[in-house]
């Protein structure tokens, strides 16, 4: 999925019909957690920037930077 650099990777999947999961939305609950393939993904909350393969990432709270992918 295509998506602009302010959109969540949880609503990006969700956009493409993947079923995502998800609980609080706001990176509380940690339901929305995948691990990272490849690609570089930042948490809006703090800046947080995370690139390497196999980190743990809260879809809810992050956004790509630029081609990513996750295993869901």
């Amino acid at each position: 999925a295509e998506i602009d650099g302010s959109t969540t990777i949880l609503e990006a999947g969700e956009q493409a019909g993947i079923g995502m999961p998800y609980g609080c939305r706001m990176g509380i609950c940690h339901t929305c957690t995948l691990t990272l393939v490849s690609g570089s993904v930042t948490d809006v909350r703090n800046g947080d920037q995370y690139n390497q393969p196999n980190e743990q990432i809260q879809t809810c709270v992050t956004v790509a930077n630029g081609d990513c992918t996750l295993n869901i």
